[in-house]
């Protein structure tokens, strides 16, 4: 037979080929499904031994239907409320929280959803954040007058808070803390980046879930510089879907939050230190500080008190995870405790 006449075994067998590339893609599928079943057990294991070895350092509070953690130490008045940023639980404020205990009552918590906090029904805006956070002060008995004091997303739940219960707040720190109208009035690339990361947010959950995140130590760095304790508790949140998922839904009600703060009055003449940080997180960061810093100033104009202040090593994060630096923002919150103490000993306050 000629060479030209022979017929190829391909032909032959048409659907030999074929059958291979299915079989090829049929195990290869069920080893992709074999590993997100191992992840997945994984991340619960690891989530159920993370329960067990981390537990709450303070105490968990009804509010109405689930708890929340809520963590006061130290003695005195006015009593110091901490406010997280987004994706940051009460662990973040060790450095702070143990400088300021010294002098005066000083009290972190999570928010609903967040860390040891159970989640709630209600929405992640500004108003519903500062309802929950006078529930969980009210049945846990600490009373006012406090001294609120806002981290970056923070800031505009205090503010809120400040508004809605002024006869409760006495002083304010705002931690470079969120304005109202930066996605507006800040170039339009750092609004893109906010959105972008809104977006990223929504897959994480799922790279969680499948333990990809704990697998590869992603956020393991988000502690870094706090006690020890701290940054563990940092890192096992931090691979958390249902902290991560809260996380995300905060960020989702900027636009409700931002507007309720935009809602609030001004704080007459209660005493306000503004606390911007003096350095970007990165270099792309630092193109757009000083449009930043300036949206903060504007904030000092909320009281006839206000003052402004640079710590100028400190960036976003380390005004809080780094020891020097968190006793400089711990001074600062201090200075607004004195200053209302001097105040209501002088019977000068506002009503």
């Amino acid at each position: 037979m000629s060479a030209s006449s022979e017929t190829p075994v391909s032909s032959v067998f048409p659907g030999r080929p074929r059958r291979r590339w299915l079989r090829r893609l049929l195990w290869t599928g069920l080893g992709f499904a074999v590993l997100l079943v191992i992840g997945s057990v994984y991340q619960a294991v690891s989530a159920a031994a993370d329960a067990r070895d981390f537990p709450p350092p303070g105490k968990m509070v009804d509010v109405g239907g689930h708890r929340l953690h809520l963590n006061c130490t130290g003695e005195g008045r006015p009593t110091v409320v901490l406010e997280s940023g987004a994706s940051a639980l009460s662990s973040a404020w060790a450095w702070v929280q143990s400088e300021v205990a010294k002098t005066t009552r000083v009290c972190s918590y999570d928010r609903a959803g967040v860390a040891w906090s159970e989640p709630g029904q209600e929405p992640h805006d500004a108003v519903h954040v500062a309802g929950q956070l006078h529930t969980l002060l009210a049945n846990a008995g600490e009373s006012g007058h406090f001294v609120l004091v806002g981290h970056s997303l923070g800031g505009l739940f205090v503010r809120v808070y400040a508004d809605r219960y002024p006869g409760e707040v006495a002083g304010m720190v705002l931690l470079d803390a969120s304005h109202p109208d930066q996605t507006e009035r800040l170039p339009e690339s750092v609004r893109k980046q906010f959105e972008l990361g809104v977006k990223m947010m929504a897959l994480a959950p799922v790279l969680i879930h499948v333990g990809l995140v704990r697998a590869t130590g992603l956020f393991d760095q988000l502690g870094h510089g706090l006690p020890e304790r701290a940054s563990a508790e940092a890192a096992v949140f931090a691979s958390s879907v249902r902290h991560v998922e809260t996380a995300h839904a905060e960020l989702r009600a900027w636009a409700d939050s931002t507007a309720q703060v935009r809602a609030t009055r001004g704080l007459g003449d209660m005493p306000l230190l503004v606390v911007s940080a003096g350095s970007a997180m990165s270099p792309s960061g630092a193109e757009f500080l000083p449009a930043f810093q300036a949206l903060q100033r504007e904030m000092v104009s909320l009281s006839s008190r206000g003052q402004y202040r640079i710590i100028p090593e400190a960036n976003h994060l380390s005004l809080l995870t780094d020891a020097t630096q968190a006793r400089q923002t711990s001074a600062a919150i201090l200075d607004v405790v004195r200053e209302v103490r001097a105040t209501r000993m002088s019977g000068t306050a506002s009503p």
